[in-house]
């Protein structure tokens, strides 16, 4: 791997030119063996350093700081795959980079050039070292053993940058028995529409967004606070209409209940994790869908019909019937009732 420093440009100048170090280096205002240093590698250059060469050469300041920082991105990434003993391309499959190539995921510069995309990469994920990844979301990591960190920290920054377009008003708590219902009637009426349902989660004060995984995440959705702002983050995991509404009522059960938590972390629900957290917000999703007392008392009894039913969603009557066993996930009810998605 081919590393350009500017004192490689810079050398180049000062040939072409026919300036000797000498006369350069008092024309800068250092000695010539302090350039001899920064020619040869030896020493970095100075912010005063870097202004000076640009007053006398009129090259811009941008252009130098930008190869040095490249420079010192690419030393980094050279040094962590060294010490961590893996290769570009075992390193860069951490982050399923095929995957983020075909579907435009980033913009990246170069997509033939492996270490242009793993710098493209880490300014995708804000960070300037790829040490620094592992600092990200840890919080998050250690609840699913399955789950790849480092497409989680893809998802969830593709999420935020949604979350910069959406402009939401003042939250309060009471706001969720509003989407709450919201969200039953729109299910009793067998409605599911993206835009609208992120334009009322906005309007009471919280941001949404609903993106696609990538391909070997296990992730369902996230729970976050933006300062003093909600924010739910939902994959489309099985694209049924009962799952996503489950999904996004089980995040609005941790804004219920673990907002003060979700301000120093993100809660992240995966499709298999049973810690007392993510079991309390199952459940109080579970009878928000459904309250406990008809579903047990109606909806179990021998005599339900639920073609009769009209009091709450059959989607919702039969997701939960399906998870807790009572019917199989391809029983005719539960694939006529729970629908599929376009999304």
């Amino acid at each position: 791997m081919t590393k350009i420093r500017f004192k490689d440009y810079l050398i180049d100048y000062l040939e072409y030119n026919n300036i000797n170090n000498k006369d350069f280096a008092n024309r800068i205002g250092i000695t010539p063996k302090h350039l001899i240093d920064i020619l040869s590698g030896k020493r970095d250059l100075s912010s005063s350093i870097i202004e000076n060469i640009s007053l006398i050469t009129s090259i811009p300041i941008d252009y130098i700081f930008k190869t040095e920082l490249n420079y010192k991105m690419e030393e980094k990434i050279t040094s962590y795959l060294k010490k961590e003993n893996i290769t570009l391309t075992n390193y860069l499959n951490k982050f399923n980079y095929k995957y983020l190539i075909q579907t435009k995921y980033i913009d990246f510069i170069d997509q033939e050039d492996k270490v242009e995309v793993i710098k493209d990469i880490l300014k995708f994920l804000r960070v300037t070292t790829p040490e620094k990844i592992h600092e990200l979301e840890k919080e998050g990591f250690y609840k699913s053993k399955n789950n790849k960190p480092e497409l989680l920290l893809l998802w969830l920054e593709k999420c935020y940058r949604q979350t910069l377009n959406q402009i939401v008003s003042g939250y309060k708590k009471e706001n969720i028995d509003t989407l709450i219902k919201y969200i039953s009637d729109c299910a009793l009426n067998n409605i599911f529409n993206e835009s609208e349902l992120i334009k009322v989660f906005n309007k009471y004060g919280i941001f949404l967004v609903i993106h696609d995984d990538i391909p070997g995440s296990k992730i369902r959705g996230v729970f976050k606070v933006h300062k003093n702002s909600p924010a739910i983050y939902l994959t489309c995991k099985h694209r049924r209409i009962a799952d996503i509404y489950f999904a996004l009522l089980h995040e609005l059960a941790h804004c219920k209940s673990d907002f003060n938590k979700a301000k120093s972390e993100s809660l992240i629900s995966y499709e298999t994790n049973n810690d007392d957290l993510e079991v309390k917000a199952d459940n109080m999703a579970f009878n928000w869908m459904v309250p406990n007392d008809y579903y047990f008392k109606v909806c179990l009894s021998q005599n339900y019909n639920i073609d009769n039913e009209d009091k709450y969603a059959k989607s919702f009557i039969v997701y939960r019937l399906a998870k807790d066993g009572y019917i199989k996930y391809n029983n005719s009810l539960y694939q006529k009732y729970n629908n599929l998605l376009s999304i």
